[in-house]
């Protein structure tokens, strides 16, 4: 009981520390994760989707939207402890700072974004590939690739994938928290340029960044498989001919082309792009893969 007490006295102080912090203060209560339409996921140009009854297409979109969710969850969550980590191995008070202030932003997010996800969903996606690789980078990799790949490259993908998740999100107090976490995440992605910028990397060190990206691209390469799996879940598991078929729906070469060429954008924003981009080329890492090899990788 005792332990009960404390953690509700420690919530009220958190929570009057957080409410300091921002204006913003969504509201509570019980919401539906199906916070995007159709259309958002290209899930309108599927013809196994627009077949399914209005409660299947429902299902889909509201897993679609909770995978989302728990993605922009583990990432502010993993958002904190980078920054900490950069702060605690600051060589300069102004480092430390800037980091600190960080750390304090992605608390905002996380607080933010915890509003919206279920427990469910963060336990069953905290086994994606991604999840597992933020967090392998994070606690393994050294202090300049981590400043690169979460600053540089995450961040800066991060404020092109928010605006999107803004444009069409259907829940005013949810694009509210999107809107103001691209504000963030554009100081932060633009602090970490500017510092990585100052650095002369070792060809070891170059190394080393490019075998992490070449992970991340792999990972983009590969297309929506997403949503593919939700489709899966609610629809039971799909030959390989009609998986097929939906990754063609989705535009899934065009639109990991245009992710690819993003990616490429925010390593030709820092120094040594054209190295690193030199050593992705000859990885295989800045092609999108096709409908059957998308399918193949299910």
């Amino acid at each position: 009981m005792k332990a009960t007490t404390d953690n509700e006295a420690l919530r009220a102080v958190l929570a009057s520390a957080l409410k300091s912090r921002s204006a913003l203060q969504p509201r509570r209560g019980e919401r539906s994760s199906a916070f995007w339409p159709a259309p958002h996921f290209g899930l309108d140009r599927v013809a196994l989707f627009c077949e399914s009854s209005e409660e299947e297409r429902n299902e889909i979109l509201r897993l679609c939207g909770s995978s989302l969710m728990a993605e922009a969850y583990f990432i502010e969550k993993f958002g904190m402890y980078f920054a900490a980590k950069m702060s605690l191995s600051s060589e300069s008070d102004e480092e430390r700072i800037l980091y600190s202030l960080f750390a304090s932003d992605e608390a905002v997010h996380f607080n933010w974004i915890s509003s919206f996800v279920s427990e469910d969903s963060i336990a069953r996606y905290a086994r994606d590939p991604f999840i597992r690789f933020l967090d392998e980078v994070l606690q393994k990799e050294d202090r300049l690739t981590l400043s690169y790949i979460i600053q540089v490259i995450l961040e800066g993908w991060g404020i092109s994938h928010y605006r999107a998740l803004a444009a069409d999100c259907r829940d005013e107090d949810l694009t509210g928290i999107f809107e103001n976490i691209i504000r963030d995440e554009a100081r932060h992605h633009r602090s970490g340029v500017i510092l990585f910028n100052e650095q002369e990397p070792s060809g070891d060190e170059i190394e080393k960044i490019v075998a992490v990206l070449a992970r991340l691209f792999a990972m983009v390469q590969v297309g929506p498989q997403m949503i593919v799996s939700q489709i899966e879940l609610v629809k039971g598991r799909l030959s390989t001919e009609r998986k097929i078929r939906v990754f063609e729906e989705l535009s899934c070469e065009r639109e990991t082309t245009k992710k690819i060429a993003l990616l490429k954008s925010l390593i030709h924003s820092a120094s040594h792009a054209e190295i690193i981009l030199n050593r992705l080329e000859r990885n295989f890492s800045l092609r999108a893969f096709s409908a059957s090899q998308c399918a193949a990788t299910v």
